[in-house]
Formats: structure tokens, sequence, C-alpha cells
């Protein structure tokens, strides 16, 4: 077993070991006596840094623990058993998981103090962290008050700079403890205390006390597998976090000529106006890609029904839509169109021409008999025309009327 000192000290950056063994798993690996590098565990990622020995500097990519209580290094170079090597932490890596399990600890008791939720799980990302809440009822939103008054429970708690404890009670002491949860493990059952208001068990690293963890900023909470995901940062990401929104929320009112604290207000009288623009130009787009269709109509080519065979220019899919809609809701039409490199073939509901069979014999693409699409080029609506000449000599085009 791996004497692990980060338990005792998690802001120990350097320490003196011994290696003990070594295996070979997707690279070198190598345990040793003491370590205060932190293996994967309960969500929280490894720690990274680097050993020094014989004048060589290897560094650490990966840290796990088995089951045994041995805490593996994944190591750029093997490291024979019986060295003595001089092990250096990632030191802003570890602060910043700290500043995020610390305030993860903060954030799921206020949940479960205010709102009695009870946190299933922790991941702590790259970029933002997570934990996954089961609520009272199976509730799975919170409102934006909840938000707001979880944020200034954690916050409040953080500025009072209460200590952080870590320890191994007794199992009498255990007993008596007002844990948040009971412990997933029976044996070396380890305890943070956070004040007055946060105690659980806990085998990861965190700050010495409350205000290390600086800030929390609750980025969202959504619903997930019946449960909410409450997706969170701390500390410097919180900070970077703020920066960032701020940078971006004055650079669009300086776009939009409106001050930050207007900028949804603003934003939502744009949003509403470019809807009525574009609605504006769909209704001109529609009338003509309309009149297009209507001057190439010839009702010559097939007996009975009026045939349009058109190609147009690129032009937004609900025009082009409407357009044809407006255009085949007549009485004995059919329709030929090339948009772009969008083929529609569309009749009458009076008219007897299976536009789905039609269109898959000169493009890709298919549908109703009534309307089909695909994609094909302008050729394919001539090619489509000719075979219906072709083959409807003598064909009766308009459907018996019901």
């Amino acid at each position: 077993m791996t004497d692990r000192l980060y338990y005792d000290d998690a802001y120990l950056w350097e320490f003196d070991g011994t290696v003990t063994a070594g295996k070979e798993t997707d690279g070198p690996w190598i345990a040793l006596d003491r370590s205060a590098f932190y293996p994967t565990s309960g969500g929280q990622p490894y720690d990274t840094g680097s050993f020094c020995f014989d004048g060589k500097e290897i560094r650490v990519t990966d840290v796990e623990a088995d089951r045994e209580g041995i805490v593996w290094h994944r190591v750029e170079e093997t490291i024979p058993a019986g060295t003595s090597v001089h092990g250096k932490i990632n030191s802003e890596r570890r602060i910043d998981h700290m500043e995020q399990h610390g305030g993860e600890h903060m954030l799921a008791g206020a949940i479960w103090e205010k709102l009695g939720g009870t946190t299933i799980g922790l991941h702590l990302g790259a970029e933002d962290s997570s934990i996954d809440v089961a609520m009272p009822e199976g509730r799975t939103h919170l409102s934006e008050e909840e938000i707001r008054m979880l944020e200034e429970t954690v916050n409040d708690r953080i500025r009072r700079d209460a200590p952080i404890r870590c320890w191994f009670p007794t199992k009498e002491e255990l007993a008596e403890l007002p844990l948040r949860k009971a412990p997933t493990v029976q044996e070396h059952v380890r305890i943070v205390a956070m004040g007055d208001f946060e105690m659980v068990a806990c085998g990861g690293t965190h700050p010495a006390s409350t205000g290390r963890i600086g800030q929390i900023k609750i980025l969202s909470a959504i619903p997930s597998k019946g449960k909410i995901r409450v997706s969170f940062v701390c500390g410097k990401r919180a900070e970077r976090v703020f920066r960032e929104v701020f940078r971006s929320a004055k650079k669009a009112g300086n776009v939009m000529s409106c001050p930050t604290e207007k900028l949804a207000a603003c934003a939502g009288e744009l949003k509403a106006r470019l809807a009525e623009a574009e609605r504006k130009v769909n209704r001109f787009e529609t009338e003509r890609i309309l009149q297009d269709i209507r001057k190439n109509e010839d009702p010559e080519s097939l007996p009975g029904i009026t045939v349009s065979v058109t190609t147009a220019g690129e032009a937004d899919s609900k025009p082009v839509a409407e357009a044809v809609s407006r255009y085949v809701a007549e009485d004995g039409h059919a329709l030929l169109l090339c948009v772009g490199e969008r083929l529609t073939f569309a009749r009458s509901r009076d008219v007897d021409i299976d536009m789905n069979e039609l269109i898959k014999r000169v493009a890709r693409g298919g549908g109703r008999p009534d309307m089909a699409s695909g994609a094909g080029i302008p050729q394919c609506t001539e090619v489509a025309l000719k075979i219906l000449k072709t083959e409807g000599k003598g064909k009766n085009w308009r459907k018996k009327r019901i």
C-alpha cells in the first residue's frame, strides 16, 4: 500500500520516495512507497508532474490506484525498482481541482440543506464541472430564484473563510458525526468538514479553508436521466467565465449601441425586427418564384393540364415551398422545378402523375405521389418532361372527379 501524502497536506508540492514496482500497460507505470500524487477517484482527475533522479526529469502523465491501495504513476520512461526519486506536483492543476472539488462540496451541501436534493455523482471537467442531483418528488428543474439562492448561499459561506478539516475518525466517532450522506466505503473512512455547514466522507484533495475556493458560478441546471445536472465553475475558472462573458456583453452592447444592462431587451427587439424582415423577404421571394413558374407555363405540352418547367437561382427553402404549394393548389397544374441544385416535382390533386416515381427516374430523390424532391440539375426537368410526353401519348392526365 502506498503512503498517500496528500491526505495530510494537500499543498505538498514536492516529496521524496522510492520506486517499489513497475509494470507495462499502454506505457510504463511505477509504484512508490510514498506519493503526493492524487489518483483519479470520485470524479476528481489525477495529478500530473514529474520525477527527478540521476539528473533526469521524467514526466508523470496519469495516476491510478488499485484495489490493494497501491498508487501507480504512468511515466514517459521506466524507472527501475529501488530508485530514489524526487516528485514534483503540477500545483496549478492541483489547486484548480481543489477549487472545483471544494466548491462542489459546498454546492452539494447547500442543495441538500435548502432543497432536500441528494448529489449522486461528480465530474470535474477541463472547462467546467457538474453534479447530478436527485430531487424530492422527482423534480428535474430548478427555478432562476433557486439557482440564485444557491449561489448566494455558497458564496456567502466561501467569504467566511471557514476552516476545512480532513481526518480519519474512529468507528465510534464516525457513528456520531452528522454526515450529509452515508459513506460509500466501510473501512478507512475519511471525513471532510467545512465550517459548521458541510460534512461528508471524501478521499479527495481540498483547500485549507473555504476562502481559497474563491467563488462559485452555476452555469446551468438541466434535466438528465430523471435527475438535475448542475454545471458550475469555481475559483479562477469562475473569474475567467465572468471576464469572457463581460467582455462579450460589452462588445455586443457597443455593436447595438445599447448598455449591457439593457442588452437582453435590445436583443429581443432586434430578433423581432429580423423575424418581420424575414417574413417580408419570404413573401417577396414567394411572389417572384411564383411569377417565374407562371411565366414558364405550357398548356400544350401534355393534354388536359398545364405544365411549368422552371429553373431558378438559389433561394431559401421556405418561399420555394410556399410558391410550389400555392401553384399546385390550383387544379390542372404540374410543376417540374429546379432551384439551384434542388429539384421539386409537384402536381395538383386532380392530375394523374406519380411525381415520386418520376423524380427517381431522373435524379436522386423521392417523396409522395403528389410532391417529391431531390438533388439534380436543370436538365433533369427537361428529361422528366420528355418521359411524360413519350410515355403518356394518348393518356388522360386528369383524374376523374369524385
